[in-house]
């Protein structure tokens, strides 16, 4: 429906023009856009947030937002460090008409280079190690890019039949795993760019993927998606190990430090504490008035940060008793 459709619909309806008068009105006291990505910086003492008012540093653990910044880059989806701590990478666009990732050098938060190419808004990015980087878009293109070289477009890796919204990359350095809308979590090779293989066990979209960390063994990334369930996998053999189902939809999974405990952001602004091994939610949090659309676990702490609507970020303590404290910035 055209912008000037509904201007002339609505023109004789005193009624309808009062509601969007008052539509109108509280979308224009909205507080802020709902926080997208979330991460701590590499010392732990701060979290990055961003949203499609750019991007936030607060300090932790009393959240408060020390600097804000605009990004070359509109519309922010995800957020991560690079392995030696010395740059932040951002990701977003415009949808349908091209996505960037913005590299930044950190501390100082200064941006130094964007990588463009996408025809989508970039959904995910990951470091391959502190001088290459891959971005995940709803072009339904995976890229890997390095700094090093002139050309710094290395490969492009294309299976996904939508947009690619999660990137997991295991331990070796060399195997990927991506997920996305079109349900399936895919395995590739990045040191030839082959899909190694798909699996298709989910019902809806994949919104977000997590390596399990210190686990011995095969390695286990799980996945959380819009059919209410996170799945567990070993991605090096293809086998899905078990699956939990939730009460409401999983926006973004962060494992705890030590690989015990699942944390799951939820539609319904909850946080849920989740048993890999039993498969099952040992707690549930309120966190966010709204929806919780990120989390992250803090690398020391047994703190988690939450994002979501209305531009609101928490901090909740998970206790081993099933309690919990929650800070409100």
């Amino acid at each position: 429906m055209q912008r000037h459709e509904v201007c002339s619909r609505y023109l004789f309806a005193p009624s309808i023009v009062l509601g969007l008068t008052v539509a109108l009105s509280v979308a224009a006291t909205a507080t802020e856009p709902p926080i997208t990505a979330v991460t701590f910086t590499p010392d732990g003492q701060a979290v990055v947030a961003v949203s499609q008012a750019g991007m936030q540093v607060c300090s932790w653990p009393d959240l408060k937002r020390q600097r804000t910044s605009k990004a070359s880059v509109p519309n922010l989806h995800c957020a991560a460090f690079s392995p030696d701590g010395q740059h932040l990478a951002i990701g977003g666009g415009y949808p349908a008409e091209d996505g960037s990732v913005e590299l930044r050098s950190w501390p100082a938060g200064t941006p130094t280079a964007k990588l463009g190419d996408h025809d989508d808004s970039v959904r995910a990015v990951v470091w391959l190690d502190s001088s290459r980087l891959l971005s995940a878009s709803a072009d339904r293109q995976i890229r890997l890019w390095d700094m090093k070289t002139p050309r710094e477009l290395v490969r492009v890796l294309q299976s996904h039949s939508r947009s690619v919204d999660a990137l997991c990359l295991l331990e070796d350095g060399k195997t990927l795993v991506s997920a996305g809308v079109d349900q399936s979590v895919r395995v590739w090779d990045l040191e030839t760019g082959a899909l190694v293989r798909s699996m298709n066990q989910h019902t809806q979209g994949v919104h977000d993927l997590a390596l399990r960390p210190g686990e011995g063994g095969l390695p286990m990334v799980a996945s959380a998606a819009g059919d209410r369930t996170i799945r567990f996998w070993q991605p090096t053999i293809g086998r899905m190990v078990r699956y939990v189902r939730l009460d409401a939809m999983p926006m973004d999974i962060a494992w705890r430090s030590d690989g015990s405990q699942i944390v799951a952001a939820c539609a319904d602004g909850r946080i849920r504490v989740v048993d890999p091994e039993e498969v099952k939610v040992t707690e549930t949090l309120d966190a966010i008035d709204g929806w919780a659309y990120a989390v992250a676990v803090h690398p020391h702490q047994n703190r988690v940060v939450v994002g979501g609507s209305d531009g609101q970020l928490k901090k909740v303590t998970i206790r081993s008793a099933g309690n919990a404290d929650i800070s409100v910035r």
